[in-house]
């Protein structure tokens, strides 16, 4: 895997991290914000959209070029229903990396976050887009199968831990730390309850993730399997550039058991502050935070507090971010 020229024209490729989100924060209405200011980027999407709609038709989904053209585009509740929420946040997520990259030259490195790892394998070239669209839907359909629910919870890891342990839940864990006041618990549905109300004992707030399924947990090895599975149905190129995974707390290789890395997704935990940490090239001065809702920003601004890195985007909330 190859890290970016630095180009002279802007001095900034190979200068920046791009951070894919997961999916439970996908916000519409900043996608179609996004549209309306910046024809590049519409473009870009539009591309993308139009390709996921010819895959997407057979199956009944929303059509995601709605958000080109309808002064309603779809909800996320509409996307959820359609079970095209996962494939909302890939196209998304993918249209400002190809955008960020046009404009200010190609990343040194790209970061997946849980479900962001196949947007991220598909920027880095390993998954062709027609193939990559697939494959979003496919893993979202495992996803989906995961038994569970996922609690954010407003604490650092070991108030979390504490939660967890008041709440005498059988089979909680905590699934992703975002960072010392953010943290994501997985719990088996009957407990999810207990889990909150030992939070509100404690004065932590706690609310339900807007996807109805759990993920990052040691008991979905069977999904992991069947996820293995469909990632190896599809065929692979060396990356183009270095992804990294942030369930797997590495960068992949093109050695790797690339099915199963990212099928591990389902059992492992995300430790976010490491794998941003480890992300951070030798050069790297600027980190893009595609996620629509611009979830995990200020996440990144607390962990790169006193880092080297000079800036800090999150292009899609940001009115005035020139794309």
């Amino acid at each position: 895997m190859t890290e970016s020229a630095q180009s002279a024209s802007t001095g900034f490729a190979g200068r920046s991290l791009h951070v894919f989100p997961p999916q439970g924060t996908f916000a519409p209405a900043a996608l179609f914000a996004a549209i309306r200011r910046s024809a590049q980027f519409a473009g870009i999407f539009e591309q993308i959209a139009k390709q996921a709609d010819e895959v997407t038709a057979p199956r009944g989904g929303v059509e995601l070029a709605r958000f080109l053209t309808d002064a309603e585009p779809p909800s996320a509740e509409e996307l959820q229903q359609a079970h095209t929420l996962e494939l909302a946040s890939y196209a998304a997520s993918l249209a400002a990396h190809r955008s960020l990259s046009e404009r200010y030259g190609r990343p040194a490195v790209v970061l997946g976050v849980s479900a962001g790892d196949f947007a991220a394998m598909t920027a880095a070239g390993v998954f062709g887009l027609e193939d990559g669209i697939h494959l979003a839907l496919d893993a979202a359909a495992v996803q989906r199968s995961c038994p569970g629910r996922m609690v954010a919870l407003q604490c650092s890891r070991e108030e979390a831990d504490e939660v967890v342990a008041r709440s005498k839940a059988r089979d909680a864990v905590l699934a992703l730390v975002f960072d010392d006041r953010s943290v994501v618990v997985t719990v088996a549905g009957a407990d999810v309850r207990a889990v909150c109300e030992a939070a509100a004992g404690m004065g932590v707030k706690a609310a339900l993730a807007p996807v109805p399924f759990g993920s990052h947990h040691p008991g979905l090895s069977r999904q992991a399997d069947v996820l293995c599975a469909v990632v190896s149905s599809y065929p692979r190129r060396p990356a183009a550039l270095p992804v990294h995974s942030a369930a797997g707390g590495r960068v992949y290789r093109d050695g790797d058991a690339l099915p199963r890395a990212m099928a591990d997704n389902l059992v492992l935990p995300v430790d976010f502050p490491s794998s941003l940490r480890q992300s951070l090239f030798p050069g790297v001065r600027q980190v893009f935070d595609l996620d629509t809702g611009g979830a995990l920003a200020p996440s990144v601004r607390r962990i790169l507090a006193l880092s080297a890195v000079e800036a800090v985007h999150a292009p899609f909330t940001e009115p005035d971010f020139a794309w």
